[in-house]
């Protein structure tokens, strides 16, 4: 017997009533769960730490302390010591083991200056404590608890016999010991800073590069992402990345690369995005300028003619959708032109004498067409009709020629390209242009 085919009707009640099943846990319970079981873990794992420096880390340390000093103190000063000075936080985050650190060097300091083991070792819970309290600015949240049980420490120690073991220099030896791990993590801290710069910066040009593939985003788009990749990658490679203006430009940029990367196949740019494209490379030309100018190699003579695609593309926003779509091919080809240019000496002649024609004749004809459909929008005449489908057709050819231009300079091959030049010089001379 032949099996009947599957249906999408009896497909999509399948999936209905698998979704519907009623042992299905929901993401919304799921989470919840996952979050206690995370806050039980990190609770066993403190209360280990609790037990530890109770069973056996407390009684140790009270052993080997001077018989001279009460036990039962000890005992409370060595558990205080070890929840102090363990680092219960990320191994790599500064805030836990610089203090930490520091707590074990000033219980040496103190040992060596004659405090008892117990003593000495508050006193390095103390340092670590505070520093970790600076380093985190006070925002601490439960391990404040901690505070109220060191007073308590403190309080035991100077109503008892353990205060004519402290001498002042145990305690004066805190200020310099707190000011060398402040500096440590100062450095430390700028260190991991700039590290986490260059990553950001490397995933930055990476997503550039990627969005140089994206065609869905259109020729126009795929053109300021070029402009603004360029001067990203002069801005990151030539100035010092540490000052507070500098981070602010490269959240910019990150901001926008990440846009324009979750930008949907099929979909185009928003306006509001190409307007922030084109204010940050202009953002960033002017802060290349003014950190080294055209003398310093950072401001190069191609400037002008990338200066002169982006105008085209703000100037087009105004025309039709078709004609739109030429300016945009006409900008990617030019931006093409430009970036052929910088890397092949040899295309900087012909490259040149292409754009500075050609460009400008760009401009003219985006302005004319401009003026041609504001004037079609109250009066259609049959001149008007025709002075529309001649630009129609220059724009055509000068869409073509630019693309053109940029193959032959691809493959080094301008000299057939003459002919067709001149042809295109003929015919928008018979247009008019």
């Amino acid at each position: 017997m032949q099996k009947q085919p599957v249906t999408r009707d009896e497909v999509q009640r399948a999936q209905k009533a698998q979704t519907e099943t009623p042992g299905a846990v929901s993401p919304e319970i799921s989470a919840a769960a996952q979050k206690v079981g995370s806050g039980m873990k990190r609770f066993a794992k403190r209360f280990m730490v609790h037990v530890a420096g109770l069973l056996f880390f407390a009684p140790a340390i009270s052993s080997l302390t001077t018989e001279t000093f009460d036990t039962g103190l000890a005992a409370v000063l060595a558990y205080l010591a070890f929840i102090c000075l363990l680092p219960r936080g990320p191994v790599n985050e500064r805030s836990w083991y610089i203090p930490a650190a520091a707590g074990l060097v000033q219980w040496a300091i103190a040992g060596l200056l004659g405090a008892p083991l117990a003593l000495g070792a508050f006193i390095g819970g103390l340092q670590a404590f505070a520093l970790r309290a600076i380093l985190k600015k006070f925002q601490m949240g439960f391990e404040w608890v901690a505070a109220f049980f060191l007073l308590v420490g403190l309080t035991g120690i100077f109503t008892s016999t353990a205060v004519s073991s402290l001498s002042w220099g145990v305690i004066i030896s805190m200020i310099p010991v707190a000011a060398a791990a402040l500096a440590v993590a100062y450095a430390v801290g700028r260190l991991s800073e700039a590290k986490n710069k260059q990553e950001l910066v490397a995933d930055i040009l990476k997503r550039f590069k990627e969005l140089s593939s994206h065609e869905h985003l259109g020729s126009g788009v795929l053109a300021e992402i070029e402009i603004l990749a360029d001067r990203a990658s002069q801005f990151f490679t030539t100035i010092n990345k540490g000052g507070h203006t500098d981070d602010t430009v490269i959240g910019k940029v990150d901001v926008v690369s990440r846009d324009l990367l979750n930008i949907q196949s099929g979909r185009s740019a928003p306006e509001r995005l190409l307007r922030s494209m084109q204010d940050l490379s202009e953002e960033l030309d002017k802060i290349l300028e003014a950190r080294g100018g055209p003398s310093s190699g950072i401001i190069d003579e191609y400037r002008g003619y990338e200066q002169q695609v982006r105008a085209l593309l703000i100037a087009k926003r105004d025309l039709a959708s078709d004609s739109a779509k030429q300016i945009d091919t006409i900008a990617y080809a030019a931006y093409g032109i430009i970036r052929q240019m910088r890397s092949d000496p040899a295309d900087r002649p012909g490259g040149e004498r292409f754009l500075k024609r050609y460009l400008k004749a760009t401009a003219d004809m985006v302005k004319e067409r401009k003026r041609l459909e504001e004037a079609s929008a109250t009066n259609r005449s049959d001149a008007l009709n025709t002075a529309l489908a001649r630009s129609d057709e220059v724009l055509e050819h000068l869409a073509q020629a630019f693309r053109d231009e940029d193959q032959y300079l691809m493959t080094n091959d301008t000299v057939n390209f003459t002919a067709e030049l001149n042809a295109l010089d003929t015919f928008m001379k018979m247009r008019g242009h």
